[in-house]
């Protein structure tokens, strides 16, 4: 069995120190939780917007890991992974408040566990929850981006630094789900 390793809190603090030094100004304590929490982010969301959060799926769709892929998820080159992107949102409004692409390889997983994860527009806390599995979550990186074309679109912004963090869900000691969430350094200030 391999040894997976999640940030230490040092290396999360550490990472936001380069952020705002890079940036020269200091991230907001909300910016600080949704970048190191090792919870629900969508049951933060709705604590912080005080309104329910929905998912809206943009891309679902199956593809075989390449070598970089692979070697992220731990697993063979040529698997089976399910790639998504999603909106989060509040059920009131069209303003995105995450941004989350997901890559979860499905060879292993059960077929009620397998359809959900592989083609539900429900969130991943919720799915996790209703399963009953008991998971972790190990944040992998933290950073600073600029806006793709889909993060422009999704934000309707020209050009912003964005916020950004991948994490995996562990299950059984495998990485269930890799995810990478981002937001643009203006939101949640």
């Amino acid at each position: 069995m391999q040894r997976l390793k999640g940030m230490s809190i040092n290396e999360m603090l550490n990472s936001i120190a380069r952020i705002e030094e890079r940036i020269c100004l200091n991230l907001s304590d909300v910016q600080k939780i949704l970048l190191t929490t090792d919870g629900s982010v969508t049951r933060t969301l709705e604590v912080l917007t005080g309104r329910p959060v929905i998912i809206i799926t943009k891309v679902r769709t199956p593809i075989n890991a390449d070598e970089d892929l692979a070697k992220e998820l731990k697993i063979k080159v040529g698997e089976k992974t399910n790639y998504r992107v999603v909106h989060l949102k509040n059920t009131d409004s069209d303003r995105v408040l995450i941004f989350a692409r997901s890559w979860t390889p499905v060879m292993g997983l059960n077929g009620v566990i397998k359809k959900d994860l592989t083609s539900t527009d429900m969130p991943i806390g919720k799915i996790l929850a209703k399963h009953k599995l008991e998971t972790r979550r190990e944040v992998t990186s933290i950073g600073l981006l600029e806006a793709d074309d889909m993060l422009k679109e999704a934000f309707k912004i020209d050009s912003e630094p964005m916020l950004s963090r991948f994490y995996n869900i562990i299950y059984e000691s495998e990485i269930l789900i890799r995810i990478n969430e981002v937001f643009p350094l203006s939101s949640f200030r």
